[in-house]
Order: structure tokens, then C-alpha cells, then sequence
């Protein structure tokens, strides 16, 4: 088969009519008329995933995150960028990416995470999921969702306020819209990267706000788009990259 029917395979799950306007998913580099190899699943286009790919016999990546994101000046082997790019084209590797159409598939990353936090009657809004949870408080959620994610880092404001839904946003859903969406139909909003002054409002406003890290909500990309591939072709190579979470907290060092 060729890359391109990988790809579009994804993009029968994953329609990019459905990412944000600022967003950039599709094809980023490479020949989506070569006979696909196999494919390699990862939240980065690192340089260390592109290694990886050769070595598993891979010559597609797919990642969540834009291997390209904004317009680029300059791809050259003085910048982490330029040198992964070197090398996916040495060595013939395309990469295809899933970014924000990944986040609100129908089985894409906020409902499945929205499951993963113990969710029920998952509805679809956006980039994000509300879902119902047995009624806990906001501190007892925050807790479930750091260990479901196993992710030390999480926040969370309004602790003993009682939670029955969450609005959940994968990533980084902690601005001014997000809350609102929370707020308009949920008892919480469970995202990453808060700004400031929605934890402030939210506790102003009695409504509490669960921050896990962007990292930890998003690697399970790996595991989503590795289902996605494999329901399409379940003879082709299918490998995740290496986790690698790109930072230690100082209670794991």
C-alpha cells in the first residue's frame, strides 16, 4: 500500500475539517505516493524518532503534534529542526500529522481521555468532552486524574468543590474559551497549560479547574493513532516511538 492510504486511513478517523483554523495537520514532508514500510507512531518528529523509524524499516511517521507548525525561515543542520529534516529526507522517511482533528475525532484524545478519567455519556464539543463522573470532589478527581496519567505535576483550584461532570480538553485547553465551554455545561474543566487569570477566575467564580500536563494527557496519541492504523491494515508494521517525557519534575529527580 502506499503512504498516502495510510494517511488517509487516519483521516477517515481524524477528518481534518475538524482541526482549528490556526492549526496545520496533513502531509509535512516526504512522497505519500511511496510504498508504505511501516509506520511509526509519536506525540514529536524528533530527531530520535526519525532513528527510530529507520531502524524499525519504518518510512512513515506519524505524529500528533505539527512536524511543521508555523512558516519556517530556514531548515539547516545548525537547528534541531533542519537536522531532523536532513535525515528524513536521506533517508526517505515522510511524516504525516494529526493535531487538533486528532482531539476531537470521534475516538480521538479528549474522549478518550474523558473514558480514561472514569467518563460516561461522552458528548463531543469542539476540541474537548464532557462526560459524566461519579460525583467526587475536585480534589479527589485532580487525584484520579494524576494517577491515570501518572502524571506528577497535576493542579488543581476550588479542591472541595463537588464535581458530577467534567469538560475535558486535551493538551493545552486553559484559556478563556475553554473555561467558558466548562462553564456552559460541566461541573469542571480538566485541561493542560492554565493560563493565570483562568485559575484566578475560576476561583473567583467557585469552579474548579484541573491542570495535568500537556505531556502526560497527549502521549496516549501513541496508542490512538496506532488503533486507527491498525483497524485499517492490520498486516502493516506499527510501532510507537519511545517514551520520553522531555522534562523531570524536581520530586523525580
Amino acid at each position: 500500500m502506499k503512504i498516502r492510504q495510510v494517511t488517509e486511513a487516519v483521516e477517515r478517523c481524524a477528518p481534518r475539517e475538524r482541526a482549528e483554523e490556526w492549526d496545520n495537520p496533513g502531509m509535512m514532508l516526504g512522497d505519500a505516493e511511496r510504498e508504505c514500510t511501516g509506520v511509526l507512531v509519536c506525540l514529536d518528529c524528533t530527531l530520535a524518532a526519525a532513528e527510530q523509524a529507520k531502524e524499525e524499516g519504518c518510512n512513515l511517521i506519524v505524529s500528533h503534534h505539527p512536524f511543521i507548525f508555523r512558516p519556517v525561515r530556514s531548515l539547516t543542520a545548525d537547528t534541531a529542526k533542519g537536522r531532523t529534516a536532513e535525515f528524513l529526507f536521506a533517508n526517505g522517511i515522510a511524516v504525516y500529522s494529526a493535531h487538533t482533528n486528532l482531539d476531537s475525532a470521534d475516538e480521538g484524545l479528549s474522549r478518550t481521555l474523558a473514558e480514561i478519567f472514569g467518563g460516561g455519556n461522552a458528548e463531543l464539543c469542539g476540541c474537548g468532552c464532557y462526560a459524566d463522573v461519579a460525583e467526587e470532589t475536585a480534589a479527589e478527581l485532580a487525584r484520579k486524574v494524576a494517577g491515570a496519567l501518572d502524571d506528577p505535576t497535576v493542579k488543581v483550584s476550588c479542591p472541595d468543590a463537588k464535581v458530577a461532570r467534567i469538560y475535558v480538553v486535551s493538551g493545552a485547553g486553559g484559556d478563556d474559551a475553554g473555561l467558558a465551554a466548562a462553564m456552559s455545561g460541566a461541573d469542571a474543566l480538566v485541561t493542560g497549560e492554565v493560563k493565570h487569570h483562568v485559575f484566578t477566575e475560576s476561583c473567583e467564580a467557585g469552579f474548579p479547574v484541573v491542570e495535568f500536563s500537556h505531556y502526560y494527557s497527549e502521549i496516549i496519541c501513541c496508542d490512538v493513532l496506532k488503533g486507527m492504523i491498525k483497524s485499517a491494515f492490520g498486516g502493516l508494521n506499527v510501532v510507537e516511538a519511545y517514551r520520553s517525557c522531555p522534562y523531570k519534575t524536581l520530586e523525580e529527580l
